[in-house]
């Protein structure tokens, strides 16, 4: 059981990376359009989580009934992208470029305007069982050793990108028969400590991904991914 979780959050952790919706600008857009590679399309206002938890979110579009300046599409490969454009008028326009050539590009070439995110829903719902796992295990399991329930239940809800879920794992061992025992002079971890430490890696973890995406770029380091 331990072995197929690891291998279910690893699974998890390559697609939401592949899936991670990636900004480019309209030039993309118009050459994964002539290569064909577009299979639906969405304009919006804004990217918007529909969950809390740091590694359990369900990113969608977000718009307030008009054409907002957000534009996104997914390709053939799996991957989303999206660009922020300009809707303005008046007499201030942004100096942004505008998607509304673009979109009746897309709607000329057949291409359906849809949701372009149902993606992302299914690594919601992979990540959405693997949190139901732990927690039926943390409730109803055993007790447990390292740590007391409201530690694992703050490390592991709280810590970005489901890592706590696999330090849980390797520590407390669950479905192992052999008993888990700390060693001498060793206490169960509090839940504040589970709680300091999901709130340290949160912040440290999106000044790292920061860090990485001003070095490595969008396409390595998606900023949709730590923000």
């Amino acid at each position: 059981m331990r072995a197929l979780l690891a291998a279910a959050w690893v699974v998890w952790m390559v697609a939401s990376w592949w899936a991670a919706p990636r900004e480019t600008d309209l030039a993309q857009a118009r050459a994964d359009l002539a290569a064909g590679r577009i299979e639906s399309y969405q304009r919006g206002d804004t990217w918007s989580d529909a969950t809390g938890f740091s590694w359990n979110r369900q990113v969608s579009v977000r718009s307030w009934e008009t054409d907002g300046p957000l534009l996104v599409w997914s390709t053939a490969d799996g991957r989303l992208h999206y660009t922020v454009t300009d809707v303005v008028s008046g007499p201030n326009p942004s100096t942004l470029p505008s998607s509304a050539p673009l979109a009746g590009e897309l709607e000329a070439a057949g291409v359906q305007s849809g949701d372009p995110t149902g993606t992302l829903t299914s690594l919601t719902t992979i990540s959405s069982v693997l949190i139901v796992v732990f927690l039926a295990t943390l409730i109803f399991g055993p007790v447990p050793v390292t740590g007391t329930r409201w530690f694992w239940f703050w490390l592991v809800i709280g810590v970005p990108l489901g890592f706590g879920l696999l330090y849980w794992l390797l520590r407390e061992r669950p479905w192992v028969s052999a008993a888990r025992t700390l060693a001498a002079g060793e206490v169960p971890r509090r839940w504040y400590a589970g709680f300091a430490i999901a709130f340290a890696t949160t912040l440290g973890g999106s000044l790292l991904g920061y860090g990485l995406h001003r070095l490595w770029g969008e396409w390595l380091i998606p900023s949709t991914l730590f923000g």
